[in-house]
This record gives C-alpha cells, structure tokens and sequence, in this order.
C-alpha cells in the first residue's frame, strides 16, 4: 500500500471556476471522484475498468454530499485525501478531504458507493480481498 491516507494533488483551472474565480461547486465531486478512481488503482490494485471489464462488477454511487469550508480559486493547488469511513456487506462509505497548498481545509465529500453485480445490477458482497484491503486502509489511517 501507498503512504496514508492516498493523496491526489491537482490545481484548479480557470474552467473549474464561476466567472468570479472561485470553483464551481459540482466540480468538487470531479475532484472527489478523481481521487477516489486513483486510490482504487494505486492502493486497492483494482483500477476502475477491471472491476467493471474482467470482474462483471460495478460500484456506483448512491448517496453524496459536500460541506464547502473555504474556497478554491483558479491556480491554487488542491490535495484530496482518501478516507474510509465505513465498509459494510456491500457498501462503503469514503470521505474525501480537499486541501489548499497550504494545508487549509477546503472541502469534505461524502460519498456512499454500492458494489454491484454487472448486468443485473442487483447489489453485491464487496469481493473478499478488496474487502480485505479497504479495512487494513481503514486501519493504517486511524479510521476503523
């Protein structure tokens, strides 16, 4: 596993922003779901398209929300932080925190994701090693 918790850094583009240069507030879930597709490959070795492709599984989100604690503008750069809050038969609850470059608290996004059986997509038990790993994440960061 990668050093904990997972960080994602980007910088905000000037596309990010409303006209006055601060972030447009649904991109705060692109940001969140960037960073949660690169902790799934880097630290969890199931990159998105193979749970999807070789797995015949899906993990859709059914549950988000952001708190918005202070704001991003165009050229800063942002941190995302990957949590585990909760993981449950076939859910799990992630938490990402954004940060600015100089560590202020920005963003909180919660997400609730469902693991699915692809095609039917009745829901499904999360795959036993992947399980395995979402908790010794949990674990390593302090959260469990």
């Amino acid at each position: 596993m990668t050093d904990r918790p997972f960080t994602e850094t980007r910088v905000v583009r000037w596309g990010d922003c409303d006209p006055a240069g601060i972030i447009y507030a649904p991109r705060v879930f692109d940001y969140a779901m960037e960073a949660l597709e690169a902790w799934y490959r880097d630290v969890l070795d199931v990159p998105w398209m193979r749970l999807v492709g070789d797995m015949g599984m899906g993990s859709p989100m059914v549950r988000a929300e952001v708190d918005f604690l202070n704001a991003l503008a165009a050229d800063q750069q942002v941190v995302s932080e990957v949590r585990v809050d909760r993981v449950g038969r076939a859910s799990v609850t992630y938490r990402i925190n954004g940060h600015d470059g100089d560590g202020r608290h920005c963003f909180r996004v919660t997400i609730v994701a469902c693991f699915i059986d692809r095609p039917t997509f009745a829901s499904a038990p999360i795959p036993a090693d992947i399980r395995e790993r979402m908790v010794a994440y949990q674990t390593a960061c302090g959260d469990q």
